[in-house]
């Protein structure tokens, strides 16, 4: 689960260095952000509550600018420790001070529950936080005689609310996910405030306990903030109860000593009656309800792009299932597929050495490849008429090649409008990209598919001419028919370029010797040798459409995804499984 929770947060910062249109999209961001290192830090504490429960209890003051956070530690401590300033973002590390009776040092060693629990944060003292080091913090022993929170970590943090707060959000994230306590210090200036009330949202959503302390405010007003307290937590939570309210005076630094007494005390014993530690079940089920709330929001963006993934594949499937079932139609189950059993017919006469066919034919064959057409003879006066140098199977593959594309293209195009037009409008730029090199890759395997073609074709014919070698009457036959002679010569047209390959089908003397070899004893074999032919075209051109189309188009949407913060159907299957065992 942490590792899952990791790469979701990478997914979030990489969209948000990335840049957004809407500043609404961006706060989205960076709450789920929040969401997500509070979700973190939770799993964090639960590991550190399996290896180590004896680490002290956790008081956290947190807070937006300017509410006086530090002086609130100072009087819970009863001594001036936190470093209190009116300069607004004063504060940019969290700093604990845990209440002993004597001083062990132990956060000089490597081996303490901070160091577990803060894990990437380095620790450093006080005195040597470096306001431009963002990733540390300080931790200290303080000496309290006669004090009521021994063995008590106390927390002065940042302010969540200033203008750079993002930057050190995450180890102020780990110390609240850490709080067995939440001091929540408010103004009457502040308290209206919508980060704070986000704030309160998710230290409620966490379960965590808390005090509201409404710092600098004079006696006058406090019922009536508290009424407005309370009615507007009922408001904005109402499946939490309104935590305990106190309310703290304004007092100087150097009055704090004399500060009321009756205030200062009520404040304590607030925050002791409320700290407590909650066993590891009761933490565990807070911490499952927690990533239980947020999951759909944290999980909505990746399960739409498994979504729209599904709908491209389904959509890639569809125009190339579409082709291929096209090219069955109108070629395999129609009679333009006979123009194999045609050419094997012609490489025959060439076995069958008709009588002054079979030299010119044999030097064609020797120079041609099928179906190309090369001129015999540069005497031979050109044809006035422009030749396409494709058979009929070539023309249809190369058709619908193209089609294949701009269906595509158009159907990506139509989902542009939708709410996931950004991801499609990708998507369509991709294949515009990609749209030349599949088209000359695919065209460049079907010139090797029909050279490979034409190695069938002629051991079709030599097939044919063996069995017909064991047939001496109808071999002898077919080399005294006229029509032998005949169809040779259309062959001979064909081939030097004064016809197109589809009048091997329709001449009549092609007909009659396909007639006169169908009704002979080779008529099923012929059959046998055209099914295989046929079969062996579709095997090849299927394998080519998906190898060449299929795959690339497909591969359009894996070229989209990074790496390392996508996340596969199958892994959020995995996890969402885990939590909803309850297995983290």
């Amino acid at each position: 689960m942490q590792d899952f929770i990791n790469q979701l947060i990478q997914r979030n910062k990489a969209k948000l260095d990335a840049g957004v249109t809407h500043s609404d999209e961006a706060a989205q961001l960076e709450y789920s952000l929040t969401t997500l290192a509070i979700a973190q830090t939770s799993l964090n504490k639960l590991s550190l509550g399996r290896e180590d429960t004896g680490y002290p209890l956790q008081v956290v003051v947190i807070g937006p600018t300017q509410v006086g956070k530090s002086a609130v530690v100072n009087l819970l401590l009863q001594q001036q420790l936190a470093e209190s300033s009116a300069q607004a973002g004063f504060t940019v590390h969290c700093q604990g001070f845990h209440v002993v009776d004597e001083v062990h040092n132990i956060y000089t060693r490597s081996d303490h529950w901070a160091a577990r629990y803060f894990g990437e944060l380095s620790i450093s003292q006080q005195s040597a936080l470096d306001r431009q080091v963002l990733g540390e913090y300080s931790l200290q022993e303080v000496v309290i005689p006669n004090s009521k929170f021994k063995d008590t970590v106390f927390w002065d943090t940042p302010d969540f609310d200033s203008v750079n707060s993002f930057d050190y959000r995450a180890p102020l994230l780990k110390a609240i996910a850490l709080a067995d306590l939440v001091v929540f210090v408010v103004s009457k200036e502040k308290y209206a405030d919508k980060t704070v009330w986000q704030m309160l949202e998710l230290v409620a959503d966490r379960a965590i306990p808390s005090v509201l302390a409404m710092n600098k405010t004079p006696p006058e007003p406090r019922d009536e903030l508290r009424a407005s307290l309370e009615k507007k937590y009922q408001a904005s939570m109402p499946a939490s109860s309104v935590p305990p309210i106190t309310f703290i005076d304004e007092y100087p630094d150097d009055l704090m000593s004399a500060a009321s007494s009756t205030e200062l005390e009520a404040l304590r014993q607030i925050v002791q009656q409320q700290l407590r530690r909650r066993q590891p079940e009761q933490l565990k089920a807070d911490t499952l309800e927690y990533l239980r709330l947020h999951w759909p929001n944290w999980t909505s963006a990746v399960s739409a792009e498994h979504r729209m993934q599904h709908e491209y594949h389904v959509m890639v499937d569809l125009v190339v299932d579409s082709s291929l079932q096209r090219y069955k139609t109108e070629y395999l189950e129609s009679d333009r597929h006979r123009e194999v059993i045609q050419l094997a017919l012609s490489e025959l006469l060439v076995l069958l050495e008709v009588p002054g066919m079979a030299g010119p034919l044999s030097k064609i064959r020797s120079v041609v490849t099928w179906p190309v057409r090369t001129l015999i003879s540069r005497a031979n006066e050109p044809s006035t008429v422009a030749k396409d140098g494709r058979n009929e199977e070539r023309r249809l593959l190369d058709e619908l090649g193209k089609h294949t594309l701009a269906s595509l293209s158009a159907s990506v195009a139509a989902r542009e409008s939708s709410a996931d037009g950004p991801w499609w409008r990708k998507i369509r730029t991709q294949l515009e990209q990609a749209d030349r090199e599949i088209d000359t890759k695919y065209h460049q395997s079907l010139d090797n598919y029909q050279a490979l073609l034409n190695v069938e074709i002629d051991r079709a014919a030599q097939s044919l001419y063996q069995n017909l070698q064991e047939q001496p009457a109808t071999l002898n036959g077919l080399r005294a028919a006229r029509v032998t002679a005949d169809a040779a010569a259309v062959v001979l047209a064909v081939k030097s370029g004064g016809l197109g390959a589809v009048d091997l089908i329709v001449a009549p003397a092609m007909l009659s010797l396909t007639t006169l070899l169908t009704e002979g004893a080779l008529g099923q074999y012929m059959q046998r040798i055209q099914k295989k032919l046929n079969a062996y075209q579709e095997k090849e051109v299927r394998s080519i459409v998906n190898r060449k189309i299929r795959k690339p188009l497909l591969a359009i949407e894996q070229q989209m995804l990074d790496k390392q913060t996508t996340v596969s159907p199958d892994e959020l299957q995995r996890v969402t499984h885990m939590l909803e065992s309850g297995n983290v």
